[in-house]
């Protein structure tokens, strides 16, 4: 049986500095690591004193938000993990269309991460986090994967799921 959590041929390093230290944040939160040493003076090393705990507290809203309000399960390895399962990675995109005004397309990955129309205050957290990677530099790209290819559905607006859900 084939393990469809992980993204099989992207690794984490392989996406930036932005998507790494995004992900490393978001994990570590969603763990209950947003106080973590390493974490917290990794943050304020990479984004600067002034940004980066505001920065790690809008993670950890977006994490909370998605873990307790989301209304589906959400895969994620634990920080340090290089590999990235394919929930990483539909966060990544929310960031990458985030910094690139892509509303749709970040409302559409916020939509399967949450399994719920996203409302302004999760789609303001996720602009605030990524023009706060994009404004120290950290430009966060579209993950390019040989994954799955967007179907044309013959109804709009009905949420299908291909693989997964919760359980």
């Amino acid at each position: 049986m084939r393990d469809s959590t992980f993204v099989t041929d992207t690794c984490l390093p392989e996406l930036g500095r932005g998507a790494g230290l995004a992900i490393w944040g978001f994990r570590a939160c969603a763990i209950g690591g947003a106080g973590c040493c390493t974490i917290v003076r990794g943050f304020e090393r990479a984004f600067g004193d002034e940004t980066g705990p505001p920065l790690l507290g809008n993670l950890l809203a977006l994490a909370r938000f998605i873990g307790h309000d989301g209304r589906r399960k959400v895969s994620l390895a634990v920080p340090g993990c290089v590999r990235i399962t394919r929930d990483e990675l539909s966060l990544l995109t929310v960031f990458a269309a985030s910094q690139m005004q892509d509303e749709a397309l970040r409302d559409a990955h916020l939509t399967w991460l949450t399994a719920c129309s996203p409302d302004e205050t999760l789609t303001g957290l996720a602009d605030q986090i990524a023009m706060s990677f994009a404004h120290h530099g950290y430009d966060i790209h579209l993950p390019q994967t040989s994954g799955a290819r967007p179907v044309q559905m013959a109804r709009p607006g009905t949420l299908y799921a291909l693989e997964g859900g919760r359980a």
